[in-house]
């Protein structure tokens, strides 16, 4: 409050001055974080400010500006479009109940109006209550108040979100499009405006530098991502072809060791009738000696053949340390590391694991020699069933020719 003594004009700039305090304070707009009293005041003390050092500016002038200072916001406790207008109208009805000229009025309202950014100043009156009402822009503490309020005003009461980076190119378009229009305001508020407008371009620059910093890392990762999903395709199909080979390898030995099973069954049955049952008839069919030898030793043959296919091979049981740093060898079979002790073959499964090619020509081997078993087996198993079909067929010739031959 003034300590200029009381006057006509200075108890309605008092008054004035309580009112618009009032409504700010009783408002339920929590969200005026720029446009509240504080800025009011700035703005008040500032229009008296450009018009003290003003020439050619009345008493009843500046009284004009300083009322449409004080009442140039307070309309936007009920929301920001229009709020001159309803400003304008507001300081007009509070005024005339208080029997104000009618002139001075409408001066104050024209000098309100004056603050639309839209009205381009019409007169020094004008102009003075523009530089004012931007006077914030030149301040040293531009940045950490009216900057940073403005931002949090305009998140609050917009729908759409706004990024600290978008604030700052907006405030950046404002002030390079702004000019102050007094002398007074050019002297003492432009390099203030300017030093601030470094700092927010230094701003700009680092929000910048961050988003391309940002959107380089997720190309990045992005890249690294498909590069990941290039090299896992071929490694999952190689692993998934070791998977099924080895798994079909064992499933046929399994089908080849089940097939030698049954003929072994078949003819050591075979076997034990002939010897319990035709041998003791042979003093009175001597016809039945030559069928029944030939049906018994290609049984026995068979069985045999059909042994032989079953008996699992192994090696030494032993890989040196040598044979494993030259990659040789295969330490995923137990016939290569049965006999090996325990701290050389974990020392070999480490190396395996850490050298992928390594693994791989391992597996490799492994299917391999996996395949030549398979063959083995096979092989002696085809002999199997010949000789066990070749015996049958020939003990029944044998046999008719001996019964035609009585």
């Amino acid at each position: 409050m003034s300590t200029v003594p009381d006057t006509p004009t200075q108890s309605i700039i008092d008054e004035s001055i309580d009112a618009v305090k009032q409504i700010y304070a009783q408002s339920e707009e929590q969200s005026l974080f720029y446009h509240n009293w504080r800025h009011t005041e700035l703005v008040l003390q500032t229009v008296k400010e450009i018009a003290d050092n003003t020439d050619g500016i009345a008493d009843s002038e500046k009284e004009a500006l300083e009322l449409a200072a004080i009442f140039h916001d307070v309309a936007y406790t009920r929301g920001s479009k229009d709020h001159e207008k309803e400003g304008a109208a507001y300081a007009a009805k509070f005024l005339s109940e208080r029997s104000f000229p009618a002139e001075q009025i409408a001066l104050i309202e024209r000098l309100i109006l004056a603050t639309c950014m839209e009205n381009e100043p019409q007169d020094l009156l004008e102009e003075i209550m523009r530089d004012s009402d931007l006077s914030h822009l030149a301040k040293k503490d531009y940045m950490n108040t009216s900057y940073k309020d403005l931002y949090q005003e305009i998140k609050s009461m917009k729908e759409q979100s706004m990024t600290p980076g978008e604030w700052a190119n907006m405030c950046v378009d404002f002030i390079d499009n702004h000019q102050y229009y007094t002398e007074y305001a050019r002297q003492h508020f432009e390099a203030g405006k300017q030093e601030n407008m470094k700092e927010i371009k230094a701003l700009v620059s680092a929000d910048l530098e961050k988003h391309k910093k940002k959107k380089k890392d997720k190309k990045d990762k992005v890249k690294a991502k498909k590069k990941k999903e290039e090299q896992e395709i071929p490694v999952k199909g190689i692993e998934t072809m070791f998977r099924v080979s080895l798994r079909n390898h064992v499933q046929l030995s399994q089908i080849a060791d089940n097939k030698a099973n049954t003929l072994i069954s078949v003819n050591a049955i075979i076997i034990s009738i002939v010897l319990s049952t035709l041998f003791p008839k042979l003093d009175n069919n001597a016809y039945l000696i030559y069928p029944g030898m030939t049906l018994l030793t290609f049984s026995i043959l068979t069985v045999i053949i059909s042994i032989l296919s079953t008996i699992p091979k192994t090696s030494h049981g032993s890989m040196s340390r040598e044979e494993v740093g030259q990659k040789r060898g295969n330490l995923l079979f137990f016939g290569n590391f049965h006999n090996m002790p325990i701290t050389d073959y974990e020392w070999g499964v480490e190396t395996l694991m850490e050298d992928k090619d390594y693994l791989y020509k391992t597996l490799t081997r492994d299917l391999y020699y996996l395949g030549r078993v398979l063959h083995r087996k096979y092989v002696l198993l085809r002999y199997s069933y010949f000789l066990f079909v070749t015996g049958l067929t020939i003990s029944i010739i044998i046999f008719i020719i001996s019964v035609l031959g009585l």
